[in-house]
């Protein structure tokens, strides 16, 4: 959940800075730019059933020119994630999830080289996890709205060369959240119990680089909660509201040579919180119950503070001008600094920490369909391990293969 409200940040403050080096800024009054990925893939898990999943990700901006200095800039984004196999400890297959963010800013030039970019931010997200569940009803959707603040260096024009420090602001909420334990302990007053207890402000800064195709950056994330208390080691809820801290570092590039066309990125974050986990392993356990080691009740402080690493590294081989084969390796790798790793019994061991790896490997067919449109068949192999062995809720280690088509259209 963390990652799904960090990433609708960085839509909304990076998407609009990002794009801006690929729609010129020339003398046309109106410049339009549209890009919108589709993929329809089957997925066969070595636990469970087969099913299917698709996945859509749209953006719709239009750079409006005032005066050769003066600029205004939209951008819509709509995003799909249907079910589909995903990193342990995000989301189970069948969750599904759909984003509207809506970014305008106006853009200002400062000289040759200097550009300001205040802007606003509108955003809301959904979440089914049920087949039957309605959209409306999604125990995390979410509405976001907030304020940024971006500058702009351009140090090589010819190469694309751009440095961008940005500040977003943004006030979350999430209407329809629940806390069933707060509903049983708290039966007669369930709308104090729940009100608002995942609200949040959300501030983030972050320094990015472009130049001659390639990109990176560092992002710092600080989500501060209205009213979630920090649980303490006797069971219940502090006085102290929770923080969640995330910095993130990426790099990549995209370059042609010869017939090879590659485009790799790595990532590193680190995600800080101040809240902690008591685990109640059956109905009935309280907090009375707590002990070290295999206990029916377990307090794990900084349950949720991990390190993860992601890196990506697709090539395409081009046969012809319009058909290419390619293929693909990525890996995620999360390690918790404080969350023992738990055994069949969902039993914790202590003096060990839990660690998750989900591997890709895709091979595909590439065919570009004209200067703005491709098509691309695929298949992926997917190994997830980890050495937490209790798999009761959420697969841990499991198989896939993954057959699918994708469509493109960009301009």
């Amino acid at each position: 959940m963390m990652k799904k409200i960090i990433l609708s940040a960085v839509l909304a403050a990076g998407m609009a800075g990002r794009l801006c080096a690929a729609v010129a800024e020339d003398s046309k009054i109106f410049t339009p730019f549209f890009d919108m990925t589709m993929t329809e893939a089957g997925y066969l898990p070595s636990e469970g059933n087969i099913f299917s999943g698709a996945n859509i990700n749209t953006q719709v901006g239009l750079l409006s020119k005032v005066t050769q200095k003066d600029h205004i800039f939209g951008l819509y984004n709509f995003n799909y994630s249907g079910a589909g196999f995903a990193p342990q400890d995000s989301k189970q297959f069948t969750d599904r999830s759909m984003g509207h963010n809506f970014t305008m800013e106006y853009r200002r030039g400062l000289g040759d080289k200097f550009r300001v970019r205040p802007g606003i931010a509108f955003g809301s997200d959904y979440s089914r996890s049920g087949a039957n569940e309605a959209w409306k009803n999604g125990l995390y959707n979410m509405r976001s709205s907030g304020l940024q603040l971006a500058g702009d260096y351009m140090f090589d024009a010819e190469k694309n060369g751009i440095l961008t420090l940005t500040y977003l602001g943004k006030s979350v909420k999430f209407p329809n959240y629940t806390d069933l334990l707060r509903e049983f302990m708290d039966p007669a007053n369930t709308a104090a119990a729940n009100g608002g207890l995942q609200d949040q402000s959300l501030k983030q800064v972050s320094l990015r680089s472009g130049w001659n195709n390639f990109f990176g950056g560092v992002t710092y994330t600080q989500q501060d909660y209205k009213n979630q208390k920090v649980v303490a080691n006797t069971g219940i809820y502090g006085d102290t509201k929770q923080k969640d801290k995330t910095t993130a570092l990426d790099f990549g590039f995209h370059h042609k040579l010869w017939i090879f066309e590659i485009y790799p990125m790595v990532s590193y974050s680190m995600h800080r919180s101040n809240q902690n986990f008591m685990r109640y392993k059956f109905l009935g356990a309280t907090s009375t119950d707590l002990l070290d080691g295999a206990a029916d009740v377990s307090f794990i402080a900084k349950n949720y503070d991990y390190n993860e690493t992601t890196l990506s590294v697709p090539l395409d081989l081009n046969i012809t001008g319009k058909w290419a084969v390619g293929g693909a390796i990525s890996m995620t790798s999360r390690k918790y600094t404080d969350r023992a790793k738990r055994d069949e019994n969902n039993n914790y061991v202590t003096g060990t920490e839990q660690k998750n790896l989900m591997s890709t490997l895709t091979g595909s067919i590439r065919k570009r369909i004209n200067d703005v449109a491709m098509v691309r068949l695929f298949y992926s192999l997917v190994v997830a391990s980890s050495n937490c062995k209790f798999e009761k809720y959420m697969p841990y280690n499991y198989t896939g293969n993954t057959f699918g088509l994708s469509y493109q259209l960009s301009y």
